[in-house]
């Protein structure tokens, strides 16, 4: 058995949502184990649905790979990894990418594809809804929840006016309304959570990109995985222009990804989901790291990007 005198500790931090510590082990992979937080909205996480663990199998290739947990309960899951740094880290500490997380953004693109092509008819039991829209679903209705919530959601509320405010609701309504079409879906599909193999060498392929998955598995419209990627790398991109650092290679990731993912999907819904995961994201820092001037900003953004429909985080075709 591996005591923790064995690991070596590379990183630990949570939020009231989820913890994620991070060691390398003896024989040098890297385990990623993560933890509800104490305001997770059911407090334990749900089963990885075995059908789901067999669609990630097939998803997945040598140069990237669906990983569902190795070791799974209620209050944890852990993963083995090469990587000690997830793209999102990568994209937030880099002034330009290196190669290699174009390349992960296009594999995501193109395995995602294959994820997405189980059907999943309704009703059904095993899987749930998108975790990131039912929570922004029930904030906006409701306006409660821990930390700063409640004051963030009256601020929106204000700023945006009820039209826009309707808006936002119908962007996450569409996206959860059941279709003819749901399949299965990663659930919350973040940069944080695609894990890229930590590089020996620079011709070193490595043993392959990670995309921690399972805890999140989710059926519905594929649009609401494209839409986290896109609403994620869009949230960079204006959080860059806004501080007077421009990174328009953002925009080219962006295109990277949906070009590897091929035709098939809506483009006004990706749109509209792309505001509601910045909408996501900010409600998360609100309910479960708390109240923060940054959040001041969010607001004339999701008023700019309703306005649009979430067009501009789309590249031209």
């Amino acid at each position: 058995m591996t005591t923790l005198d064995d690991t070596r500790l590379i990183a630990a931090y949570g939020t009231g949502l989820q913890s994620t510590r991070i060691t390398r082990q003896p024989d040098g992979t890297i385990r990623w184990q993560r933890s509800p937080g104490p305001n997770h909205p059911t407090g334990a996480y749900p089963p990885v649905p075995a059908a789901f663990t067999e669609q990630a199998r097939t998803a997945s290739s040598p140069l990237l790979r669906f990983a569902t947990p190795h070791d799974a309960s209620a209050h944890h899951a852990s993963w083995d990894t090469h990587g000690p740094h997830s793209a999102a880290r990568a994209l937030l500490t880099e002034d330009d990418p290196t190669q290699q997380i174009h390349d992960t953004l296009g594999r995501l693109g193109n395995h995602l594809t294959t994820l997405h092509t189980r059907q999943i008819g309704r009703p059904h039991t095993t899987y749930q809804q998108p975790p990131g829209l039912t929570r922004l679903q029930s904030w906006l209705e409701h306006g409660r929840g821990p930390r700063a919530s409640a004051g963030f959601h009256h601020r929106l509320r204000n700023q945006l006016g009820p039209d826009r405010l309707d808006k936002l609701r119908s962007y996450t309504h569409a996206l959860l309304q059941p279709t003819s079409h749901d399949t299965t879906l990663h659930g919350w599909l973040t940069l944080g959570s695609i894990v890229p193999t930590e590089l020996k060498a620079e011709a070193d392929p490595g043993p392959g990109d990670a995309v921690l998955s399972g805890i999140e598995a989710a059926c519905g419209r594929p649009e609401a995985d494209l839409a986290n990627i896109v609403g994620e790398l869009e949230e960079f991109r204006l959080n860059a222009e806004l501080t007077g650092t421009p990174r328009p290679f953002l925009h080219r990731l962006t295109a990277t990804f949906l070009q590897h993912y091929g035709p098939g999907w809506d483009r006004a819904i990706v749109a509209a989901g792309a505001v509601a995961r910045i909408a996501t994201h900010a409600h998360d820092f609100a309910a479960y790291v708390g109240w923060h001037p940054s959040l001041h900003t969010y607001i004339p953004m999701l008023a700019d990007l309703i306005d649009c429909d979430g067009t501009t985080a789309l590249p031209d075709t």
